[in-house]
Order: C-alpha cells, then sequence, then structure tokens
C-alpha cells in the first residue's frame, strides 16, 4: 500500500506535548489513542444496544433521557453516562489531531513531518508522495509537483457541511482528499451509494433538476489564497469579470463575499443566497460553484473546481449557461460522494483506502 509522507501543522493536546519531545511523536501518541477510543465506543454502543443488557425503553433516546431523570436507575445510568464521557474525550481529541496524521493515524509504520521541516530534507521528503492540508500548502505542493511526485491535499469536504438534523451545529463532517488537485476535476465512474447515504444524512442535499427562471447573477468572492495558489491577482479578475459580465448581460450582479465560516453557515447560507431569484452563479473556484449546481443552478467557475465538469468557464456565454443532462448530474454528484471522507473514515483508514481506489477508478465523459 502506498503511504505518503504525512506533513503535519497542528500540534496535539499539551498533555502529549508534555510526554513527547517531538510533536510528530506527540502527534502518533494522540491519534493512537483516538483510534482505540473510537473502537472502545463503538464495543460499549453495541452492548448498550443488546437487549439482555439494556431494558428495551433504553434503546430509544426517549428511554434515555428517562434514565437521566431517574436516578435511582443507578446501573444503567452510569453505563450511559460513560459512554457519553467517553465520546466526549473522543471529540476533544479529534478536536485537537491533525488531519494527516488523523488520515494515517490506522496505519502505524506511515511517516509524519512537521510541515516546516519539509524543506530540510527535499531529496529524502520527495521520495514517496505527500500528504498535506490546507490552501497554504501550495507552495509545497507546487515543489512535489515539479519533482514528478504525487502529493495528496486535504481540505474542507463539498457536500454535508451545512447544519442539519444529523449536523445541528453544522461543523465540518466532511472532508476532500485529492490526489495532484485542490479538488476533483473529473467524474468518477461510480455507483450511488455514497451519494445515497449523504442524502440520507441531509436530505435537503437531494437533487431535482434544473431550476428554471431567476433575473440576478450571484457573483461568489473568494478570499486572496486561491489567487495565490494559481499565481493570479485578486483584484484584477473581479474587474475583468464584472467588465465581462456587464458587457455580456444586463441581469442584476449580486456581490456575496467570503465571510468567516460561522456566518456563512449560521444565517445567510449560500443556499439562502442562492434562492433570492439567483439565475446563476459566477466564481473562480470556490466549492458554491458544486453546491449551486446540486442546487440546481447554472454555474460558471475560472479556475479548476469539482464543478468543472458540469459548469462553464466561459463568461461571455452567461445568457445560455451550460446545463448538462440530470442524469450526468447525478452521475457527477455519485463521483462527488466518493471524494470527500467523515472523520471516521479518516480515523479507521477507510478513507485512505478509497483514496487510493479512486487513482485506479475509470473516469465518465459526455
Amino acid at each position: 500500500m502506498i503511504l505518503p509522507l504525512a506533513l503535519t501543522d497542528r500540534r496535539p493536546e499539551q498533555i502529549y506535548q508534555d510526554m513527547h519531545p517531538m510533536v510528530e511523536s506527540a502527534l502518533r501518541h494522540s491519534m493512537t489513542d483516538a483510534l482505540n477510543l473510537y473502537h472502545e465506543i463503538n464495543e460499549l454502543v453495541a452492548i448498550e444496544n443488546l437487549e439482555m443488557q439494556l431494558p428495551e425503553d433504553m434503546l430509544t433516546k426517549e428511554g434515555k433521557m428517562h434514565v437521566k431523570r431517574n436516578p435511582e436507575q443507578n446501573h444503567s445510568r452510569r453505563f450511559i453516562q460513560h459512554i457519553i464521557a467517553k465520546k466526549q474525550r473522543f471529540d476533544l481529541l479529534i478536536k485537537n489531531l491533525d488531519y494527516p496524521a488523523l488520515i494515517m493515524a490506522a496505519y502505524p509504520q506511515a511517516k509524519l513531518l512537521e510541515k516546516t521541516k519539509f524543506w530540510d530534507d527535499l531529496e529524502e521528503n520527495l521520495a514517496n508522495p505527500v500528504l498535506l492540508r490546507g490552501i497554504s500548502s501550495g507552495k509545497i505542493a507546487h515543489v512535489v509537483r515539479e519533482n514528478q511526485q504525487d502529493y495528496y491535499f486535504i481540505e474542507t469536504g463539498y457536500l454535508g457541511n451545512y447544519r442539519s438534523q444529523n449536523n445541528p451545529t453544522g461543523r465540518k463532517v466532511y472532508h476532500r482528499i485529492v490526489r495532484n488537485e485542490m479538488q476533483h476535476t473529473k467524474i468518477m465512474d461510480v455507483s450511488d451509494d455514497r451519494w445515497r447515504s449523504l442524502v440520507r444524512f441531509d436530505p435537503k442535499l437531494k437533487y431535482h433538476g434544473w431550476r428554471r427562471g431567476g433575473s440576478k447573477i450571484l457573483l461568489v468572492l473568494p478570499s486572496q489564497k486561491p489567487f495565490q495558489f494559481f499565481g493570479e491577482e485578486r483584484e484584477s479578475w473581479i474587474k475583468t469579470v464584472m467588465r465581462t459580465l456587464k458587457k455580456h448581460t444586463d441581469r442584476e450582479i449580486v456581490v456575496r463575499h467570503k465571510e468567516r465560516r460561522g456566518d456563512r453557515t449560521e444565517s445567510n447560507t449560500i443556499y439562502d443566497a442562492m434562492d433570492k431569484d439567483i439565475y446563476a452563479l459566477v466564481t473562480y473556484n470556490s466549492i458554491a460553484a458544486v453546491e449551486a449546481v446540486a442546487h440546481g443552478i447554472p454555474a460558471f467557475a475560472l479556475a479548476p473546481t469539482a464543478a468543472a465538469p458540469v459548469c462553464s468557464n466561459d463568461l461571455t456565454q452567461i445568457e445560455s449557461p451550460v446545463r448538462p443532462h440530470p442524469d450526468i448530474i447525478y452521475k457527477w454528484l455519485c463521483s462527488i460522494a466518493y471524494g470527500q471522507f467523515t472523520l471516521d473514515e479518516m480515523l479507521t483508514g477507510q478513507a485512505w483506502q478509497m483514496v487510493l481506489e479512486n487513482n485506479e477508478r475509470p473516469t465518465f465523459s459526455y
């Protein structure tokens, strides 16, 4: 199995740093504890759900609330509180774990290296593929690519990270892992099992086909970082886009600036914005292009993006946007679901195994 050099840039909890002189060994200790705790919690939950262990009325959320309200049922109550405490400890461990380290947690032989040390011995560090996170690692990605080595890029997932019944706080549940790119730009020919699972997780993601109508264009402005990655100038790009749009359409242009994540997910979400009489969405390489097409709104993306196979990059065609057949969109959505992973999948090694399988999958074109 291919195991990359995992470049880490986050430190674990202080208790692990106090036990280890090196950040890498501290991270390895914490991620091993997280993996062991994950399996322990699963075993405890399995015991909890056995009718022979707990009364049937405790198998529901209402039953568990009953236990909390009735402390005289000490044994059952203590058992549930024990599981809750374990889950809280697990969540804290995961919160403080570095993502490349997390993905390699199931592989003890994987090598971890602080990102700042990457430049100390380039020849050795370029001997294997590199696993890195965040667009701030762009300089490293360029060097790896120039040396004809593979890099695997980790960032926020495409869909499923907004508030829903199964994600009440709107936390980042899904994360993408991409080979040699920032986003998946091809459609993998895969089954729809992961897409159906994603829709069960958040039913609002169900695809309903292309919307018609709308009088406005939503221009989603990304931060400076992706422009730095691709070697472009943000303000110049904005001026060019505005000039081109005004030349080819009379529609109102609504500008959406990138705000902090909490503001984008708690209120005035991208979905709220798209539901306000939007005809088409224009952006650089924002995930908003993916969200738009999945929401039934045509998108224009002017840099590599996961929406590239199903959107346009020619603003002169703003009045005749690309709208692939819904069957094509469904194939693309299935591919999107195969490119993003939950923290549990990352921790247990399932995500990395699927990433390697994705490298070998056939692609779909139309």
